[in-house]
């Protein structure tokens, strides 16, 4: 009898492991085949696309028909899926530019429609407009509240997509309300991925950043910090609405540190002395300024500049002794200096220096 129910078992996991075997056959034969039929449906469009774009060939009634064909095969996601794979091959090109001109009111009935599916395909449809979006002419208005509706019950993927959309189309209102939609809802979106994002806008990014600022105090902090991120790319200068800000005793400690950073990059030497103070703070109020601070006075060299940052190497917090390590070298002090603020310093200044400079200081 035990011999007998070990049997079982043995003829039950070799069923077990053969049927797995057949599936993953039958899945890789399943996906070759999907493969097929949509590489077949790329060359289909690629066909079709270049026929419509020989402008010694179409006709009015060809651009017709191939306006039909839109509105009726891309409605389907592996339609879309197909045609954006031919499309991405193209962009950048002039007879795409024409052509977009003449089938944008086919993309806006293609928004509506694709408003009613899952968030997936409202995703990708975002996307696809993100990637070519069309010339919109009277209807760009209407373009940008279906794709804003879109972000209503979205997942974060979908919402990203309609911000990369909205900022391809270049429309600053629409990015406004975007922002205001998220504060509204309690949505968070990563500062990181917006300040990214904004820098793709293809508008005037320096009237969207002024136009953000002005109303982005009434948003969460995250949609201030990404704003701050972005202005930081950009050569505007806000020097004094950003330093008014962060002398403000209400201002948090996250977009202090967004405004030191924009100061690293854009250098203003009537700053040097509040950095300074907030270096030599370290250890006595907030930790989190001095890291800040160590890293931008990397960008104002100076004799009080370096006595900051090598009286830093002694702080308690091991990323301030780093930063100021770094900005020491960044400022370009020479080698027998740093030998001399080595023999200097104590052990965790010596760590620092020898860890950041890729050297030991004092060997023969």
């Amino acid at each position: 009898m035990r011999t007998l129910n070990i049997n079982y078992i043995i003829y039950f996991y070799m069923f077990i492991c053969l049927t797995l075997l057949f599936f993953n056959i039958a899945y890789i034969f399943y996906m070759k085949i999907r493969q097929f039929v949509q590489d077949d449906r790329s060359r289909r469009w690629k066909t079709e696309l270049e026929r419509v774009w020989n402008k010694e060939e179409r006709t009015d009634r060809m651009l017709r028909q191939h306006r039909r064909m839109l509105r009726r095969k891309l409605k389907r996601t592996d339609q879309l899926i197909a045609y954006n794979n031919v499309m991405e091959r193209y962009l950048g090109e002039g007879i795409v530019s024409d052509y977009l001109k003449d089938c944008y009111d086919d993309f806006l009935v293609l928004a509506a429609e694709y408003g009613t599916r899952s968030a997936m395909e409202k995703a990708f449809f975002a996307y696809v407009i993100s990637l070519y979006h069309p010339y919109m002419g009277t209807f760009r208005k209407q373009m940008v509240n279906i794709l804003l509706k879109y972000m209503d019950n979205a997942t974060v993927y979908c919402r990203e997509n309609v911000l990369h959309a909205l900022y391809s189309i270049g429309d600053a209102v629409a990015v406004e309300h975007a922002f205001a939609f998220l504060d509204n809802k309690g949505l968070y979106h990563s500062s990181k991925l917006i300040s990214d994002g904004l820098m793709t806008y293809r508008g005037d990014k320096e009237e969207l950043a002024w136009r953000l600022w002005r109303n982005c105090h009434m948003w969460n902090e995250s949609l201030v910090i990404a704003v701050i991120q972005f202005v930081t790319q950009l050569e505007a200068d806000f020097s004094a609405e950003f330093f008014r800000e962060l002398q403000r005793e209400g201002t948090s400690i996250e977009q202090r540190f967004a405004y030191i950073r924009y100061f690293q990059r854009h250098v203003k030497p009537e700053l040097k002395g509040f950095l300074i103070n907030c270096l030599e703070q370290c250890d006595r109020t907030n930790n989190y300024l001095a890291i800040a601070a160590s890293t931008a006075l990397g960008s104002y060299p100076g004799d009080d500049t370096r006595q900051a940052l090598e009286q830093a190497l002694r702080s308690r917090n091991w990323y301030v002794r780093k930063n100021s390590a770094l900005s020491l070298i960044h400022i370009g002090i020479p080698e027998t200096d740093l030998e001399r603020i080595y023999g200097r310093s104590d052990r965790y200044g010596k760590e620092i220096l020898e860890y950041v400079a890729g050297k030991q200081f004092g060997a023969s």
